[in-house]
């Protein structure tokens, strides 16, 4: 929302090239079969299968490796970046996978329109930490958007945040005790595959963390 003429922030910059011929030939093939139209925003979660949401997938690698191994729940990937799109909508061709599609929204955006109580779970992994004290502002994972993530979850639901920047993990857990209704369950990796930028992250001596966090019954 633009409050009295003031841009809002944003946790993303665009820095994203021209797309080709065959990117935008990609995208217009498979987008009406794949994306989820703004208008539909609000039924996520309707249907009798849980939903994971993807915020942020970036190359897809996690968000396609996931809903491959498990074919029982419907995965729904957002990402504001339209090279990451095209190359997970044709990672979803290939694979065949018929339990993926996907979103090309700011996260806030979305989740402003999802039902409450709707979502099986949430992941977010390795959201860019913008690392500047400057820029701490323009971070994803912060007390408004756990807001946000509380209010579409279904009770007992999971959020799970992953990343390789520690000062970023422990003030997303500063945050959190300030939404009751988020429980911290643990820091377990669980199930979740290795990332291009967690292999980064390891290479250059970063901690990975892991933070699953449950909404209260």
């Amino acid at each position: 929302m633009n409050i009295a003429g003031r841009r809002e922030v944003r946790s993303f910059a665009r820095r994203e090239r021209p797309l080709g011929r065959a990117a935008l030939a990609a995208r217009e093939r498979l987008w009406e079969r794949l994306g989820v139209p703004e208008g539909q925003w609000g039924h996520l979660g309707e249907g009798p299968r849980d939903v994971f949401l993807d915020i942020g997938f970036g190359d897809g690698e996690s968000l396609l490796t996931s809903a491959a191994s498990d074919a029982g729940r419907d995965y729904v990937g957002v990402e504001v970046y339209r090279t990451g799109v095209i190359k997970v909508l044709r990672g979803i061709e290939e694979r065949a996978l018929g339990n993926v599609r996907l979103i090309e929204a700011d996260a806030h955006d979305l989740l402003g329109k999802v039902g409450e109580g709707r979502i099986a779970a949430i992941q977010v992994f390795f959201p860019d930490p913008w690392p500047k004290t400057r820029h701490h502002k323009r971070r994803l994972v912060q007390e408004r958007f756990l807001r946000e993530v509380v209010r579409v979850l279904r009770p007992g639901g999971l959020f799970h945040m992953a990343t390789d920047w520690t000062p970023y993990a422990q003030a997303v857990l500063d945050a959190a005790r300030e939404v009751p209704a988020l429980v911290l369950a643990g820091e377990e990796r669980g199930q979740r595959p290795c990332t291009r930028f967690e292999r980064r992250g390891v290479r250059l001596g970063h901690e990975v963390r892991d933070l699953r966090f449950h909404k209260a019954a």
